[in-house]
């Protein structure tokens, strides 16, 4: 199919709307379990935050809504959220907001809550830059700086890293019937996304550049650079998982051909890293 946003499709502006409702419920639900005062910020970023130019740019339920949180004081973190009883009160909170504000859903957005103090003591972490991400309560995040070289470095170990899984995949992929295929798709959809912006700076585009860019932008971009295969199946992953999408998770043949074009994903992205590695 050709990008864009077919007739037939769901709406982007309601998918966005139910988005939106996601994100503001994740906020009010923090924001009534953990005081204030121990939060500096809640940020959104990813393909939730980004311009949708196609059906690639965002698939309901396989695209994460990415929510950062930042506390103050990391003594905090385990009270607030590390109890069952604080991370199914906050999950309740989160759930029934959603349902308040959008009553006949398309779709259930999911959400995914990152604790922003523990990537700030990932050695390897790099921050997204400030136009890829939106504030939803308190500070502003401070601007990006990279280190291009180093950057380069992490986008090839991390690429490689990745594509360790097709190693066992298919042992995972055998025995899942139906929707269990589900399963795999998501565990995949982590891996595929951030290969694209990966690839890109191994091919030694600005990371700012990189990390900012949409997943139509993404494969543009790996086309202009001579990664046809590589950028045909980016795409072929999200479009095929929209179809699984579409058919309720009935279409056992879509997540197949998500999962196929997935695993090509990420043995190209292997093999560009490779190649850069040495170029380098």
């Amino acid at each position: 199919m050709e990008l864009g946003w077919p007739d037939d499709y769901p709406s982007a502006a309601s998918l966005r709307r139910e988005v939106e409702a996601m994100a503001e419920s994740v906020t009010e639900a923090v924001l009534d379990s953990v005081p204030s005062s121990e939060l500096i910020g809640l940020y959104v970023k990813g393909s939730a935050r980004r311009r949708w130019d196609s059906v690639i740019d965002y698939v309901p339920e396989i695209s994460d809504v990415d929510i950062h949180i930042l506390f103050r004081d990391e003594t905090c973190i385990e009270r607030r959220l590390g109890t069952m009883e604080a991370a199914l009160g906050l999950q309740s909170g989160i759930e029934d907001r959603y349902r308040d504000k959008v009553r006949s859903p398309l779709h259930m957005p999911r959400p995914q809550l990152v604790i922003l103090n523990h990537l700030l003591q990932d050695p390897d972490y790099s921050p997204s830059p400030r136009e890829s991400l939106t504030t939803l309560w308190g500070e502003d995040c401070a601007e990006a700086a990279y280190d291009e070289e180093r950057e380069r470095g992490l986008a090839r170990r991390r690429l490689l890293s990745d594509a360790e899984i097709l190693q066992v995949l298919p042992f995972r992929v055998v025995d899942k019937p139906g929707r269990y295929l589900l399963t795999v798709l998501r565990d995949l959809t982590w891996r595929v996304s951030p290969a694209g912006p990966r690839v890109l700076c191994v091919r030694r585009m600005p990371s700012a550049e990189a990390w900012s860019l949409n997943r139509t932008g993404v494969v543009g971009a790996l086309e202009r650079l001579g990664e046809e295969g590589l950028a045909a199946a980016y795409r072929d992953f999200y479009v095929s998982a929209w179809s699984c999408f579409l058919s309720n998770y009935k279409d056992s043949s879509a997540a197949r051909n998500a999962i196929a074009a997935g695993s090509e994903v990420l043995r190209q992205a292997s093999e560009a890293a490779q190649v850069g590695g040495s170029a380098a």
